[in-house]
């Protein structure tokens, strides 16, 4: 399988209809050169690529020396099964132990590790993806990291991960998560209009007023604050932050200085970008930015390595 690079990367969303995983490099260079960490990027299937934007398998997600992984804002839901040891994050003042979870809409970073072997298949929803998978949670599992056996039927879970320890290949584990996903997939949950509030701010790298979205949308703000809530689990105005702040961090792999990424990202001034970094990264623009330089994955999720930045 040929490394995943940034043409590739770019490239992802043309994937949807193969199931040929690429291998996603995440962590430092041992003493031979070889990379220590990995995961495989799969596409969803066609009826799941509405609602799932990538599909991940790793069999030693954080590698020997457990090495520490990030996860910043970036408006996805994660649900993991995992099938060997249990996976610790730190949100926040909060430390969650799980195996298999489900992390809400966040608006601040997770940090992951474990004592052991993180293995597991995880979806990377899209915001209002998880939703159509179980109604009515979304604003539970938002800024949290939540046991599966709290939202889904004990049984089911415990089932998948006794199946997933069985399994020899990515590909059938990969199939196993979908078969579940599809089998929980209700399509009446789904907002089509909240759905289009989505796109329309992430397009607009958050810089979408609140109150013109709503108009346009033929809504008050109010109800499209109860509605966004009902269906992603945060605000508009919260979620429009998060989009702001990614774009900010993408833009500067083109831009040579903060200052410049802050007006082309549309703050205010270079100290409102950075008390955005500090509230909802924890950590600087110039201690994050090596991270991001070397990243493979900041292209298409939140997911990174920061056990070198400060």
């Amino acid at each position: 399988m040929a490394a995943f690079g940034y043409t590739i990367l770019r490239k992802f969303a043309n994937l949807r209809s193969n199931l040929g995983g690429c291998r996603v490099h995440l962590g430092k260079a041992g003493a031979s050169g070889d990379v220590i960490l990995s995961l495989r990027v799969f596409a969803p299937s066609r009826l799941l690529a509405p609602y799932v934007m990538a599909i991940w398998d790793y069999e030693d997600l954080t590698g020997s020396d457990n090495s520490a992984l990030s996860i910043l804002p970036d408006t996805a839901s994660y649900l993991c099964f995992l099938y060997a040891d249990f996976l610790q994050t730190t949100h926040k003042n909060a430390i969650y132990t799980t195996r298999s979870g489900l992390a809400g809409f966040q608006t601040y970073r997770s940090d992951l590790g474990g004592a052991g072997k993180i293995s597991g298949v995880s979806a990377r929803l899209t915001p209002w993806g998880l939703n159509v998978f179980r109604s009515g949670i979304v604003r539970d599992c938002a800024e949290k990291r939540v046991d599966c056996r709290d939202v889904f039927p004990r049984y089911a879970i415990e089932r998948i991960e006794d199946r997933l320890s069985l399994m020899r290949t990515a590909e059938e584990r990969v199939q196993c998560l979908e078969s579940f996903l599809l089998s929980a997939l209700n399509r009446n949950n789904e907002d089509l209009l909240i759905q289009k509030a989505c796109k329309d701010l992430s397009s607009s790298n958050g810089n979408y007023p609140i109150w013109r979205l709503a108009r346009n949308l033929g809504l008050t703000e109010r109800t499209l604050e109860r509605r966004f809530l009902a269906h992603i689990g945060t605000t508009p105005k919260k979620y429009a932050r998060v989009v702001r702040l990614r774009n900010a961090v993408l833009q500067r792999k083109k831009l040579s200085a903060w200052a410049n990424v802050a007006q082309e990202a549309g703050y205010y001034d270079q100290s409102h970008m950075i008390r955005d970094f500090q509230e909802l990264y924890g950590i600087s623009p110039e201690a994050l930015h090596p991270q991001i330089e070397v990243s493979q994955t900041i292209q298409f999720s939140g997911l990174l390595n920061l056990y070198q930045a400060a």
